[in-house]
């Protein structure tokens, strides 16, 4: 009687056990989903961080370059480095101020008849160069989203800015690596269909034909459009400027002497998927949807 009442035990107890393994298996499934995802945006985190600061390092090249005159291909008009021409009775200009801005315009023109690119076709537009001062209005409404993200700076409110309005300025990570992927030949990432697939290594590794390659190029284009960084600067004013050195001379010394203070702003931004994903060069960079925002900031003191 006993041996009776054990009866489909065996088979109840198989069924628990499936069961606790079934569960045990779909809890592992989503923790090990939800572990690669997260593995996923840490990288797309660290990866916008390393996109703010080449805004960072684009940033402090721009100061740099103000002082010792930006490059160029072309000589810019007089308006671009003078700034418009005064109009009289607006902002209460008067004749002798067109006259002086005529005289200006004329220095201008004498100076940039001398300019002569160089090997490659650049030269410095040292014409105006010099300390960057704050003479850009930026208005709430103009704010972006990487200004409004830094919290010193009230999106409520007018900041000044340096670059005579051609800050803040923003660019799409593609136009710097683009051409580790593009021929150099190629002065639009966005249209460009002719790819650098002999340099590629895999194409030795795994015997990849050219149309998988180009396939793989331009899924990871189409991924990079997503990576944008902006930068604006700041002219923060004086600053203690100290220049270090060393000699056998007994009167050489650290001196500490002023400067000129910048704080440069960036961020690094990553942008949801433009219509097309699939590498077509003619899509969009992008859906303008900011997923990731990164801001970071420094200050650099130049000599005066």
């Amino acid at each position: 009687m006993f041996k009776k009442k054990e009866k489909g035990f065996a088979l109840i107890l198989s069924l628990i056990l499936l069961l606790a393994m079934s569960l045990m298996g779909g809890a592992l499934i989503v923790i090990t989903s939800g572990d690669h995802r997260s593995n996923n945006n840490s990288d797309q985190y660290q990866q916008v961080f390393y996109v703010a600061e080449t805004g960072l390092m684009q940033g402090e090249k721009w100061v740099i370059d103000n002082y010792l005159g930006h490059w160029m291909t072309t000589v810019p008009p007089a308006a671009e480095s003078l700034g418009p021409p005064p109009i009289v009775g607006e902002d209460d200009k008067t004749e002798v101020d067109v006259a002086e801005y005529d005289v200006k315009v004329e220095e201008y023109n004498r100076f940039t008849a001398l300019y002569t690119p160089g090997a490659r076709g650049y030269f410095r537009h040292t014409f105006d160069r010099g300390p960057a001062r704050n003479d850009t209005v930026i208005t709430p409404t103009s704010k972006s989203a990487c200004m409004k993200s830094f919290k010193n700076i009230d999106a409520k409110k007018n900041i000044l800015i340096a670059g005579k309005g051609k800050l803040p300025k923003k660019e799409n990570f593609i136009n710097i690596v683009g051409p580790l992927l593009l021929g150099e030949e190629c002065d639009n990432f966005e249209t460009c269909e002719t790819y650098k697939t002999e340099n590629l290594e895999e194409k030795d590794k795994t015997g990849w034909n050219d149309a998988e390659l180009t396939k793989i190029v331009k899924s990871e284009i189409a991924y990079l459009k997503r990576f944008e960084y902006e930068f604006f600067v700041v002219n923060s004013g004086s600053a203690a400027y100290r220049a270090e050195g060393s000699s056998i001379a007994t009167t050489t010394s650290n001196i500490d002497t002023q400067g000129t203070a910048y704080k440069i702003y960036s961020c690094g931004i990553f942008y949801g998927k433009s219509r097309d994903d699939e590498g077509d060069d003619e899509a969009e960079l992008n859906d303008g949807n900011v997923e990731i925002l990164i801001p970071l900031e420094t200050l650099i003191v130049m000599p005066n």
